[in-house]
């Protein structure tokens, strides 16, 4: 707050009577004063004049209280017209005017938001308030300081998300990707036309957009591990391989039939199951917790001969055991880390009928 000094008259007027002086006269003064002397004399001490209380009459000095807010060592404070103005506000003529961007008496200025009312946006920006003015921004799409606007050909300028396989066209504000003839999609990704098991090369030739390379070169689709023959299960060859850490898709050509004797074992797991026909096989996804050295048998009826083949969980072979004959047990020991692998059990004799297979940690 600010405040403005003035030297009072009646303090002056009481400082040059003293000074005169006039014995015949009495003072009559509410208050004490000290001055200098401003006379010729180089020495001059204060003079201190007393006035005499005019409603006792006995002399005694009336004093200014300490505390009093007007007064402070013989100076009056008195407030300025601004001094009430509030935050954001300032003077102007004496008077309080809310800053540009506020509004208000002056004492109290809110913000004012631009945004909701005429603001100076280009219209394809978007305002933000800010305390006191505001920010204009640009929409995507579009290029500039937020007052001027202008189009971004996205096409032009390779910032469009088109696939390979699509044609980008620009418009207002965005763009537009349609696939290229023998290519379907929502143009963002585009696939070929190929199906499950046809040879390829990239992901967008075929029709799923997996394309299985290395080892089989072959349009995919996804599976799952949960089951032991889930390909068979979509109605596709194959067996369910393990391609990246959360990416499983049906790979070759193996088929096993339309029954439902496939099943996930572990070690210590034995089961019973028959072959369907002279040239059945099922499958087993082998589950291995801890790693180590596993057994794996196979046994026929006493008329019948059985086959076991070891694939890795990418699908890919690694064993093949077909070494007695007719009712004879087959066996192989698989050294592994934990994890899956798959075991084919097929029957080769010239009959069908039922067998056991178990899985046992050595």
């Amino acid at each position: 707050m600010n405040f403005a000094s003035r030297t009072p008259t009646s303090a002056l007027l009481v400082l040059a009577l003293a000074a005169c002086g006039d014995s015949e006269s009495p003072l009559t003064a509410t208050a004490t004063a000290t001055a200098t002397d401003p006379g010729p004399t180089s020495e001059t001490t204060p003079q201190t004049t007393t006035g005499e209380d005019p409603t006792t009459g006995d002399g005694t000095t009336t004093d200014t209280p300490d505390d009093d807010p007007t007064t402070t060592g013989g100076t009056t404070m008195s407030a300025g017209p601004c001094d009430s103005c509030g935050a954001n506000a300032s003077c102007v003529a004496d008077a309080c005017v809310c800053d540009d961007g506020f509004e208000g008496d002056g004492q109290s200025c809110t913000d004012v938001d631009e945004c909701a009312g005429k603001n100076d946006c280009a219209v394809d920006a978007t305002c933000s308030n800010t305390p006191g003015g505001y920010d204009c921004t640009c929409n995507d799409g579009y290029k500039g300081n937020g007052f001027s606007c202008a189009d971004v050909d996205e096409c032009n300028e390779d910032l469009d998300m088109c696939s390979d396989n699509a044609s980008c066209t620009n418009q207002d504000g965005g763009y537009k990707c349609t696939c290229d003839a023998g290519f379907t999609g929502d143009g963002f990704t585009c696939n070929g036309s190929k199906e499950f098991g046809e040879t390829c090369a990239t992901n967008s030739e075929c029709a799923s957009g997996l394309c299985l390379a290395g080892d089989f070169d072959m349009c995919t689709v996804p599976c799952s591990q949960q089951v032991a023959n889930d390909c068979g299960a979509q109605g596709l060859a194959g067996l369910c391989a393990q391609v990246d850490v959360n990416l499983f898709v049906c790979a070759g050509d193996l088929t096993f039939g339309a029954d439902t004797d496939d099943e996930v074992l572990k070690a210590g797991d034995k089961v019973t199951r028959a072959f369907q026909s002279k040239t059945d096989a099922d499958v087993f996804l082998i589950n291995i917790a801890i790693a180590g050295d596993y057994l794996v048998v196979a046994t026929p009826d006493p008329d019948d001969d059985i086959q076991i083949e070891f694939y890795n969980p990418d699908a890919t072979q690694f064993g093949e055991v077909n070494m007695v004959g007719i009712g004879q047990a087959e066996s192989g020991l698989v050294t592994t880390q934990p994890g899956v692998f798959y075991v084919v059990a097929r029957n080769i004799g010239a009959s069908n009928g039922g067998y056991t297979i178990e899985v046992t940690k050595q």
